[in-house]
């Protein structure tokens, strides 16, 4: 049963694994096809400890990580954010668990943050991800070309976001 719970120091090793994969890691903006370390992770996640701007989520099937997701720049006057989520291990995609994990997300930022606006970006190649951010209600606000290069080849980009009156709206299945 897939569970949502905080984002905890015992996750730094799968957070390890999961942006370690080629698969993950051709999707992630700044850091697309690098590799990370335990001791980069671990320093990350002592710097997320002490930010109030992000709230970070582990995904799980019966108690084991499968993903991870969150909120972060969670501006309080502006009442937005930005949204991330990471399907780490390769059986979990396409099996609609990151549908149940948007859902949960989308209602924590507007129901328990009282956000106006949640925003996100992705790769416009990463065509399943498209695919579920607009069955979810979200909306393309900008498609920035050559956002992002790798390998010597350059990746356009969607600005997509989702409003608090569009939620309400949204059938949640």
């Amino acid at each position: 049963m897939i569970k949502i719970r905080l984002h905890k120091r015992s996750d730094i090793p799968f957070r390890v694994k999961c942006l370690n994969n080629p698969k993950i890691n051709k999707f992630i903006g700044d850091n697309i096809g690098k590799n990370t370390t335990l001791k980069k992770q671990k320093e990350w996640f002592d710097n997320y400890l002490k930010n109030k701007n992000k709230k970070f989520f582990t995904i799980t099937d019966d108690g084991k990580p499968v993903g991870f997701m969150g909120l972060s720049n969670i501006s309080k006057v502006n009442k937005n954010c930005d949204l991330f989520i990471i399907i780490g291990e390769d059986d979990y995609r396409g099996r609609g668990v990151g549908k149940i994990a948007m859902d949960w997300l989308i209602d924590y930022g507007f129901n328990t943050l009282k956000l106006h606006k949640i925003n996100l970006g992705v790769f416009v190649d990463n065509i399943p991800a498209v695919k579920l951010y607009k069955k979810l209600g979200f909306k393309i606000e900008g498609k920035m070309i050559d956002e992002v290069k790798h390998k010597n080849k350059y990746y356009n980009f969607y600005s997509m976001a989702l409003f608090k009156k569009d939620n309400k709206k949204r059938v949640k299945v």
